[in-house]
C-alpha cells in the first residue's frame, strides 16, 4: 500500500475553500470529551465508526460475580452518563451517591455495591430511550454487532422487565427478576470497562507535529484502512496556545485541509477529517501524517 500524506494548514485570513469534487471518503465527526482533552488516550463521543476496527474486544465476560463491596464511582460508568448526556440530554434525575456506586449494604448482588453500574434516568415512553438502546448496541460500519457495548465493556442493559447481556447477545429478553426499569435504563460494566481499561478509553491516538513560526504544532489523528489506501481522520490540532478538539472548533478553526487534487471545505458538513489522499498545510508549515 502506497503512502498517502496529510498536511493541515493554519489559514489566518479564515479563507474560503473551494469544494473538492472528486472521490472523497465522507465519515463522521468525532467530538472529544473536554474534561479528556488533555489525556494522552483517546475516547470520543461519535457520530460514525467509532473506532478503528482492528481493536474491537469479544464481548466482556460476565463472570466477575458476585459484585465486591466497593461503592466508589468508578470511571467507565460516569463517562458513559457523560456520553449519553451529550448526545441525548441530561437525564431525568442524577444522584452520585446512588445512580453509579450505592452503600453495599442495599443489596449483596447489584452491580451499584462495586461502583461499576449506571441507572441513567429517562422513562420508557420518552423516545430518547429507545434511541438510547439502539444507538449503544447498534452495528458499526464494519459489521461489528454490539461494538459501542462491547468497547465500553458493558455486560448488562436492563430495561421494560428484559435484560440484554454480553453472554447471550442476540438481543433482550424477559427478565422477570430484573425489577421493571421503566423510568430509566440500567447499565452494568465488567471490572475492566468499568476502571476505563477497555478500548473505548484506551485507544491510541496517533501524533505529528512540525516547528512552526509560533512553536510546535501537534495534529492527533486515527488510521482507518480502505480499499481506496488509509484514511486519517484528524481528531486534535494544538498550535501556538490553541486546542481545536471538537467538530465546531475545527470547523470554526483557521486551520484548512488540502487533498492532493485540490481545496475542500471545512465546514459544518466537512471538517477537518476523513480525507483520503489529503493534504492540508499550516501556513508556512506543513504537518505531515504517516
Amino acid at each position: 500500500m502506497s503512502r498517502t500524506n496529510l498536511h493541515v494548514d493554519y489559514d489566518k485570513e479564515h479563507t474560503n475553500m473551494m469544494p473538492f469534487k472528486s472521490m472523497i471518503i465522507a465519515a463522521a465527526f468525532f467530538i472529544t470529551l473536554a474534561s479528556i482533552a488533555t489525556s494522552a488516550k483517546a475516547e470520543v463521543y461519535e457520530l460514525g465508526w467509532p473506532y478503528p476496527p482492528n481493536n474491537l474486544e469479544p464481548y466482556p465476560a460476565r463472570n466477575q460475580y458476585p459484585p465486591l463491596c466497593d461503592p466508589t464511582n468508578k470511571p467507565g460508568p460516569d463517562r458513559l452518563r457523560g456520553l449519553l448526556s451529550f448526545w441525548f440530554g441530561a437525564p431525568n434525575q442524577y444522584n452520585p451517591n446512588w445512580h453509579i456506586g450505592r452503600p453495599c449494604n442495599v443489596s449483596a448482588t447489584s452491580y451499584h455495591r462495586e461502583g461499576r453500574a449506571l441507572d441513567f434516568y429517562v422513562n420508557a415512553t420518552d423516545p430518547r430511550a429507545q434511541a438510547i438502546v439502539n444507538w449503544i448496541l447498534a452495528t458499526d460500519e464494519y459489521g461489528n454487532p454490539h461494538s459501542k457495548a462491547r468497547r465500553l465493556g458493558i455486560i448488562e442493559i436492563i430495561w421494560k422487565d428484559s435484560i440484554w447481556s454480553s453472554d447471550q447477545p442476540g438481543g433482550f429478553r424477559s427478565c422477570p427478576t430484573c425489577g421493571p426499569h421503566y423510568d430509566h435504563i440500567h447499565f452494568s460494566f465488567s471490572r475492566e470497562g468499568a476502571n476505563a481499561q477497555t478500548s473505548w478509553f484506551t485507544t491510541n491516538d496517533l501524533v505529528s507535529s512540525a516547528a512552526c513560526a509560533s512553536g510546535t504544532a501537534q495534529v492527533k489523528y486515527w488510521t482507518y484502512p480502505s480499499g481506496f489506501g488509509p484514511l486519517r481522520h484528524v481528531r486534535r490540532i494544538d498550535y501556538a496556545g490553541s486546542a481545536y478538539a471538537t467538530q465546531s472548533s475545527l470547523a470554526g478553526s483557521p486551520w484548512r485541509v488540502y487533498t492532493s487534487l485540490g481545496p475542500t471545505v471545512v465546514a459544518a458538513n466537512a471538517p477537518v477529517s476523513a480525507l483520503y489522499g489529503a493534504r492540508a498545510y499550516l501556513g508556512a508549515c506543513t504537518v505531515t501524517l504517516f
